[in-house]
């Protein structure tokens, strides 16, 4: 037979049998998921995917109204001084003639009260360097001298020349003409002055302070004057040195600290978008592109990590530097960080391809070269 039957005859029994036995096994289609669509306006889609604001507040409150209290000013009211109590006169010798019958001794004059006006000025006047409040004394009553005796009338003090007695008379003078009948000369005779109270000692008030007519602003208060206490200087040993300023080794220390604190302070994160995903793969791609690692030698178990910092046409500025090395040896680690050294200045050409809006970001980099992944900080 010939080998054409042969060939023939095996396809068609492959696709018999597939014809037969095929459909067993094709896995089931998967369902389809069905969803109930309904069909909405622009306006109706505009509110149901508009956001839900809460309700405003409210600015304008109401205030209450508040009854106006009619509040009366205080009256001011001038005090009245009090009125010096002056002693009254002696009487003089020469004195009206008197009648036959004695009369009563006069009631003291009653006290007039004197009228104080006070006088409030328009405008205060502004108070100079030399103004002061100032309190006047009230004026004091002039102690009267105690009467030697009471009786139910005040009596008032007698004329030294006159003769003390029960009744008052009047001295009489010689007639110059003569006369059939002549009174007798008489003097002048008073009685003994007298009070209504007993007195033991004279009252003293004390004087009351008045107010002033006008309050006076308060002078400023001087700034007190700060002073600084001054420790006493206690001489140094003549054979030992001497020691340093207390206060200049305080700031030392404080500068140090400071300056530590900032050395341990993390970098300030760069400003601006950071790289996408897609811009980091790129560059990691344009470097692997150029890195060559020597399968048979030791530096191919090396990872290392290199720093770099690029200005913004993509170049590399400065020195590339060896940030850390794990995997081998001292050599190993050299000849692998050579190699990155290598990778990164060969492909950069005219610059790395890097968005100039994120300068800021990729600025400063690191690149981590490992032989089995190599991937970027």
């Amino acid at each position: 037979m010939h080998i054409g039957h042969y060939i023939s005859g095996i396809g068609h029994a492959v696709l018999v049998g597939w014809v037969l036995f095929g459909g067993a096994m094709r896995s089931d289609a998967p369902e389809v998921e069905v969803m109930p669509v309904a069909m909405v306006s622009e306006e109706e889609f505009a509110a149901l995917s508009a956001p839900q604001t809460g309700p405003a507040p409210e600015t304008e409150v109401a205030v209450p109204e508040t009854p106006e209290a009619e509040e009366d000013a205080p009256a001011m009211q001038s005090v009245p001084d009090d009125p010096v109590e002056q002693s009254a006169p002696p009487e003089s010798a020469e004195a009206p003639q008197a009648d036959d019958t004695p009369d009563a001794p006069e009631a003291p004059p009653e006290r007039a009260v004197p009228e104080t006006e006070q006088n409030m000025p328009d405008m205060p006047e502004a108070p100079g360097e030399d103004d002061a409040a100032r309190l006047l004394p009230a004026p004091q009553e002039a102690p009267s001298a105690p009467a030697p005796r009471v009786a139910p009338t005040t009596v008032a003090p007698p004329d030294p020349e006159a003769r003390i007695d029960d009744e008052m008379r009047e001295a009489t003078k010689p007639a110059e003409e003569p006369a059939e009948t002549q009174s007798e000369e008489q003097e002048a005779t008073a009685p003994e002055a007298a009070a209504d109270e007993i007195v033991t000692e004279p009252k003293r008030e004390e004087a009351a302070p008045v107010a002033p007519s006008r309050s006076l602003r308060p002078k400023a208060r001087p700034s007190r004057p700060t002073q600084t206490a001054e420790s006493p200087e206690t001489p140094a040993a003549p054979d030992s040195p001497p020691e340093p300023d207390r206060e200049d080794a305080v700031n030392d220390a404080l500068a140090e600290a400071m300056n530590e604190a900032g050395q341990d302070e993390a970098p300030a994160r760069p400003a601006g978008p950071p790289l996408s995903r897609g811009e980091r793969d790129a560059l990691r791609v344009a470097v692997q592109d150029c890195w060559v690692v020597d399968v048979g030698s030791r530096a191919a178990d090396v990872t290392v990590t290199v720093g770099l910092s690029l200005d913004r046409e993509g170049r590399v500025q400065g020195d590339i530097r060896l940030i850390s090395a794990s995997g081998g040896g001292d050599d190993a680690a050299r000849t692998a960080f050579q190699a990155a050294r290598r990778a990164v200045l060969r492909c950069q050409k005219g610059g790395f391809d890097l968005p100039a809006e994120k300068y800021e970001q990729w600025r400063d980099i690191e690149m981590t070269f490992n032989p089995e992944n190599m991937r970027r900080k």
